[in-house]
């Protein structure tokens, strides 16, 4: 199992902002000096006509070597830029970037967070490229669900460079027909739990797994963050309280990650589980026999999820039109879709997304379903508080004595000054 858990860890790596990443220099990157507060030295200057663009990121692995070799073949395609790759750890791009911005100092380019750009344009960080978008076409290409957290004051920031989301994984052999609202859900845990394995399982860790499993049925009641107090909203955690105290549910989920209850999943331990995208090429890999499908999360209102990945951005101050010429060779619907097969993600533009490699395979077609009725978190600077009190909850209701309406109460006294700022 130990070793089922570690898999399923560096998949997990690839979303939902959950990430540590190591460096590598003789991959063709190079690497911010943490240790003694140096920063890689600036990049974006000319030599004769050619202009060096830094793009600082934070992936390794096959992820890196994906990206290097797309900046191989832009840098290859023309004679004016010079695209160099500078590798920052997950857990320190934030903190770079925002010391590069009190000095006016950061990267010509940006690849980090989906989730994030509110907080960098707030912060001073991203430069408006709106212009560009929207001239682009991307602006209406763009699902506008997933287009509202790359803009503020109604104007981009950011651009989606892949998504992912999560989705109600269910074993075929058990599950003939997978749940499509909360009372078929209930039934179907109930009916399901039986011999020590478990009906429904998801992600109550305080960390943004659990708050990545448990919002989008916040969401599916027309409520949000905001609302935490209204009966809708109630309901979407008494759903969850309801099978946990009734043992539908594993009373291990408030201790473990997405990973966790995935490998749960595959060792048929649980017949439904909430559990994302990145998930689907272990499944394949590590458990072959295990007859499994995808669908949308069961639904209260309307059907909901919440959306990961990876957005692409421009440094405040820095060489806008020359670093939105390797954004635009990026987002060139062939390239993008080769982008999407190698990293195993999902877009955010229907023309993509109706392409047959993701509507002639039902698992991928589900997803990319899901992910165009999808939100973010949207949540700018205040993002950690407001995860915080998110988690908070639902460890106090399910495993803390309290009712779903105290914790919620209690969620709703820090998150309301916060959303009011």
């Amino acid at each position: 199992m130990t070793k089922k858990v570690i898999i399923f860890s560096i998949f997990l790596l690839f979303t939902l902002m959950i990430a540590a990443c190591s460096g590598d220099k003789d991959n063709g990157t190079e690497q911010v000096n943490t240790e003694s507060g140096d920063e890689t030295e600036d990049t974006n200057t000319e030599g004769g006509d050619k202009v060096t663009l830094s793009l600082w990121h934070y992936w390794s692995g096959h992820l890196e070597e994906v990206l290097q070799s797309n900046v191989n073949d832009f840098n290859g395609s023309q004679e004016n830029i010079e695209i160099e790759l500078t590798f920052v750890p997950y857990d320190e791009l934030t903190q770079q970037l925002l010391i590069g911005a009190t000095s006016q100092d950061v990267p010509d380019i940006i690849i980090g967070g989906i989730n994030e750009v509110q907080f960098y344009a707030k912060s001073g960080i991203l430069e408006n490229i709106n212009e560009h978008v929207e001239s682009s076409g991307l602006a209406s290409e763009i699902y506008e669900n997933i287009a509202d957290i790359h803009k503020m004051d109604g104007e981009f920031y950011g651009i989606p460079l892949h998504t992912n989301s999560v989705g109600l994984f269910y074993n075929t052999d058990t599950v003939e027909e997978p749940p499509t609202t909360w009372n078929e859900l209930t039934e179907a845990a109930e009916e399901l739990t039986k011999d020590s394995k478990y009906g429904f399982s998801a992600s109550a860790h305080n960390s943004q797994h659990g708050t990545a499993s448990w919002i989008p049925f916040l969401w599916s009641t027309g409520s949000d963050v905001g609302d935490l107090e209204t009966p809708a909203a109630i309901s979407a955690l008494d759903l969850w309280k309801n099978m946990y105290d009734e043992g539908v549910m594993p009373k291990e989920i408030v201790n473990k990650q997405l990973e966790e209850v995935g490998v749960d999943f595959y060792n048929e331990n649980v017949a439904m589980i909430i559990g994302g995208s990145w998930m689907i090429p272990t499944l394949e890999e590590e458990a072959p026999d295990l007859n499994w499908s995808v669908a949308q999360i069961p639904k209260d209102e309307m059907h909901s999820s919440v959306v990961g990945g990876e957005s692409i951005a421009i440094g405040k101050g820095q060489s806008v039109d020359e670093a939105w010429e390797f954004i635009d060779f990026l987002m060139e619907p062939d390239r993008q879709i080769d982008w999407l097969k190698a990293t195993g993600n999902f877009p955010a533009i229907s023309e993509i997304a109706n392409d047959p490699y993701f509507q002639e395979d039902e698992i991928r077609k589900t997803f990319a379903e899901v992910i165009s009725t999808s939100q973010g978190y949207g949540w700018g600077e205040n993002h950690n508080e407001i995860n915080t009190a998110i988690y908070t909850a639902l460890q106090d209701a399910l495993a803390g004595g309290s009712t779903s309406e105290e914790a919620l109460k209690k969620a709703s006294e820090t998150i309301k000054p916060l959303i009011e700022e």
